[in-house]
């Protein structure tokens, strides 16, 4: 439609530095497996960027889960979640900028291990604690992130503290971050939302994408593999008492022996059909039918 346009895009997303994977196991709905406690977690590249066919380059935003054999190998249900990245830390200080006495920030060394890869913290979420311990109902968003220095000034303004802040260009470990909110309400004209305390511990959150939850079910058997017991090529053989079922490919499916039970005059009990753990080659589609 003329003059509408669209404004939501795909996040630049890097799933080894921007999301978390955690997966949890129970047998059945109702039981819990002794080997879970808690929710484990998963390796970030089993989020793997989905190509364009014709170009081969990388379709933003659509990615492909991939989860490992060995750790998705019960039958049962997994339930798998997903969330943006978590980085605890704690803030350098809580100040304002010397030239600028009214703008009001927090200061996070970017050189912290926990911080290590992150470059630019604009559009990042921080979540608080209480004295506690507990995570808070309150969160702040970043709307800016530069390099900054401490400065000593001589205060004279209504903040009190002399220790400020001064933007520079340098590859400065300190990060000056604006928050919003952090002006009064208007209704409120003499206080200032809280936005931290110098060492203060604060989870930091990318915002570039919302947390997924999944549920995957493992089981024995599909549409298609019961379709292979109950309508598929099945071939018995007589001399060795096997019987083979084959998928739509006329490949070996499933081997199970047959037998009949009697009792001490000769007389038959019980037909017996029962898997085989041990797959007879020589029965191949080809071989038998051909």
């Amino acid at each position: 439609m003329a003059g509408v346009y669209g404004s939501v895009r795909s996040a630049n997303f890097n799933p080894l530095t921007d999301a978390e994977i955690f997966y949890y196991y129970r047998p059945t709905r109702g039981t819990v497996s002794e080997s879970f406690n808690g929710f484990k977690k998963l390796s970030s590249d089993c989020l793997v960027p989905t190509t364009e066919e014709a170009s081969g380059t990388t379709i933003l935003g659509l990615y492909t889960l991939k989860l490992p054999l060995d750790k998705f190998n019960m039958k049962g249900f997994y339930t798998v979640y997903i969330r943006p990245k978590e980085i605890e830390t704690t803030l350098d200080d809580v100040s304002v900028l010397a030239a600028y006495p009214d703008v009001k920030g927090v200061v996070i060394n970017l050189n912290k291990p926990e911080l290590k890869g992150v470059i630019d913290l604009t559009g990042y979420r921080i979540d608080y604690f209480d004295d506690n311990g507990d995570r808070t109902e309150t969160v702040r968003l970043i709307t800016s992130c530069n390099r900054a220095e401490p400065v000593m000034v001589t205060v004279a303004d209504s903040y009190p503290k002399s220790t400020r802040y001064r933007l520079t260009d340098t590859a400065a470990g300190l990060a000056f971050c604006t928050v919003t909110p952090s002006s009064a309400n208007s209704f409120k004209p003499n206080v200032n939302p809280y936005i931290g305390v110098p060492g203060g511990k604060v989870v930091i959150t990318n915002t570039k994408f919302n947390p997924v939850l999944l549920e995957i079910e493992t089981i024995d058997h599909d549409a298609d593999t019961l379709t292979y017991m109950i309508a598929g090529d099945q071939v018995r053989n007589r001399d060795k008492a096997i019987i083979t079922t084959y998928n739509d490919d006329k490949e070996i499916y499933m081997q199970q022996d047959y037998y009949t039970v009697k009792n001490q005059l000769g007389n038959a009990l019980y037909d017996v059909k029962r898997q085989r753990t041990t797959i007879d080659g020589s029965q191949t589609y080809d071989n038998v039918i051909d």
